[in-house]
């Protein structure tokens, strides 16, 4: 497993770049403080930093392999530390009192064992110093979270509804349509539809007969009396 980007800058700033060769106490370094090849001197200047960034890769895959052999389930931070020791001294502390607390599980005791891995040519370097404590601090780092994706509404909006126009003529067929069912509804209450005629009830009159004049022609007759 890869190393967090934040520490691989790390362990680069640790070390330094330098682009020609030059001793390092016990080998000639390039690059960043990885050993120098015989015919680094033909490498074109503008590939060169290619060339050292393959090399610190290369190494620090080596130093990440060998801390899994010692413990595989670390912290990403305590790994890191430990890769980064492992780049700068070599897999020596492996075999020794830091190995057996970091195969233990005991990261406290392991961040404060690897503060004595601070000489540089049999004496305390300052530089190496530095280094240690802030690889120490690794070890009570915690993997931050990956930040939360936005929640999704719980409601989607309504897509837009397309109301296509009316066709030509539908407007006035629907007017026919209400006039014919305001004229004429069936006894189920419902209204008609285009294939139903309206059909009107039909009205019938009585049948017209003529007056009946014989009692008034016979007041006419009838005698008249006066008061004397």
């Amino acid at each position: 497993m890869a190393l967090d980007p934040q520490y691989l800058d790390a362990i680069k700033g640790f070390e330094g770049y330098a682009a020609q060769p030059a001793w390092d106490y016990k080998q000639n370094s390039s690059g960043y403080g990885t050993r120098a090849q015989a015919g680094d001197e033909n490498i074109p200047p503008d590939q060169l930093k290619a060339v050292h960034e393959q090399r610190y890769q290369a190494e620090i895959e080596k130093a990440a392999a060998h801390v899994d052999s010692v413990n595989p389930n670390l912290p990403a931070g305590a790994r890191a530390a430990l890769v980064s020791l492992t780049y700068n001294a070599g897999p020596g502390w492996s075999q020794s009192g830091l190995g057996e607390l970091v195969k233990a599980g005991d990261l406290q005791g392991a961040a404060t064992r690897l503060l004595e891995y601070n000489k540089a040519g049999g004496e305390v370097n300052p530089g190496l110093v530095a280094r240690r404590q802030k690889e120490a601090a690794w070890f009570n780092q915690q993997p931050q979270p990956a930040p939360a994706s936005p929640a999704a509404p719980a409601i989607a909006p309504a897509a837009p509804m397309n109301i296509a126009p009316p066709a030509s003529g539908l407007l006035s067929n629907v007017g026919g349509l209400l006039n014919a069912n305001q004229q004429a509804q069936p006894s189920g209450g419902g209204l008609l539809t285009p294939d139903q005629p309206a059909q009107m009830p039909a009205i019938q009159f009585a049948q017209r007969r003529s007056p009946d004049l014989s009692k008034l022609k016979a007041a006419f007759k009838a005698p008249t009396f006066s008061r004397g």
